[in-house]
């Protein structure tokens, strides 16, 4: 970030695994945060459209207001300008991805061979894959987010990085204009600030992150706890060697390791704490029964289970409010977010065999790190499920 607070190109956080940028990369990774930057800026006008324009149009035909998201976001498509916005926006992801390729393809080879380096000799952690793991169905048709392969595709005949690269290269950094840290690791250190605030006296001996892909918000209970033996498990090879490699290279010991966080190998008992950010809605109806019933499981008595997502769209403050969020599901490929959002999580819970009464569903300031275990209070808030068993 600038002095302004401005996320620049320059501020991304680099390390030895990174892709390195020429300057034509370089500056099309730059027009492409400002590209964002506007984009954004324009959306912080579509309530007025929608109050001005859309909603009073709906009224008129149907002699009431929209009674859902679904029904706003209908009145919304007949709209030149959010027809506009919306297809600069998906060109804008997928050219980010598209630049970020470039830049990943350029060097692949490099890549591969700093990974493997980073996974020889006397390490921190530990790399496990498993050359039989079969990808869930429910991931295999999408390239999630519009990145090319998801997190599983191999595009190397071996020890490939390629999708880790373009996940941590080509993404949150560039999204969210900074405001995750120069490492993207926000959500995870505001999942430290809420479980210090909430559980002061809890101090986990194990941890498990869910859906780690390259450990971005797995490291930061490294540094809040760093006694505790961490765990990271990913359905993505190429994202668990870049991520393994990338841990290395930072100083910090974490086990990364090839399994479906539906049915894991680990003992039952094994876990004082299990976290997701941002991981349920990328799953399945299904998966996530499974995933929350595994979690109870896992922990320990007296354990927490912490998933952090974007809200629920019952609380949501209004239809127009819930369309807003659910932009994503029809847009991003990613087509379970909408349905993960219309879910009772709680019911969830219970059904896996928490007791109601330590479910909780609140919400977490975001924050933005600074250096190591320091952040500053973010804009913005995380929407946080959770139980303790």
């Amino acid at each position: 970030m600038n002095s302004l607070g401005i996320a620049t190109w320059s501020g991304f956080g680099r390390h030895t695994i990174s892709p390195l940028t020429d300057h034509d990369e370089s500056s099309r990774m730059e027009f492409t945060i400002n590209l964002f930057r506007a984009l954004n800026g324009i959306q912080a006008h579509h309530r007025t459209i929608y109050d001005r324009k859309v909603e009073p149009e709906f009224k008129r035909q149907h002699r009431r207001p929209p009674k859902d998201r679904h029904e706003v976001r209908k009145a919304m498509l007949k709209d030149s300008t959010f027809q506009v916005w919306s297809h600069l926006r998906v060109l804008a992801q997928q050219q980010l991805f598209e630049n970020a390729r470039i830049s990943v393809d350029r060097q692949l080879d490099t890549l591969i061979g700093k990974a493997r380096s980073k996974s020889r000799g006397k390490i921190k952690g530990s790399l496990e894959l498993d050359a039989k793991f079969e990808v869930p169905r429910y991931q295999r048709p999408f390239d999630m987010h519009w990145m090319p392969g998801s997190y599983f595709t191999e595009f190397a005949e071996k020890d490939d990085v390629a999708a880790g690269a373009l996940y941590d290269f080509g993404g949150l950094y560039v999204l969210t204009n900074g405001m995750l840290g120069k490492y993207n690791d926000g959500a995870g250190y505001a999942v430290v600030r809420y479980l210090r605030e909430k559980f002061p006296k809890f101090s986990p001996k194990a941890v498990l992150d869910q859906g780690c892909t390259v450990g971005h918000n797995t490291l930061p209970f490294k540094d809040a706890w760093p006694k505790a033996e961490v765990h990271a498990i990913d359905i993505g090879a190429p994202v668990l060697r870049y991520g393994h490699a990338r841990a290395e290279d930072l100083g910090y010991a974490v086990h990364f390791s090839q399994q479906n966080a539906e049915k894991t190998h680990y003992k039952s008992g094994m876990f004082d704490l299990i976290v997701s950010t941002m991981f349920l809605h990328e799953t399945s109806y299904k998966a996530v029964y499974n995933i929350v019933k595994e979690n109870y499981r896992l922990l320990k008595p007296g354990g927490i289970m912490v998933h952090v997502e974007q809200p629920p769209f019952a609380m949501a403050s209004s239809p127009f409010d819930a369309f807003t969020g659910d932009w994503d599901t029809h847009n991003n490929e990613e087509p379970f977010w909408g349905p993960m959002h219309d879910m009772d999580l709680a019911d969830v819970a219970v059904k896996s065999g928490f007791k109601r009464a330590n479910v909780f569903q609140e919400f977490a300031p975001m924050v933005t790190p600074v250096a190591g275990d320091n952040y500053a209070l973010g804009k913005g808030r995380w929407f946080v499920f959770g139980a303790t068993k």
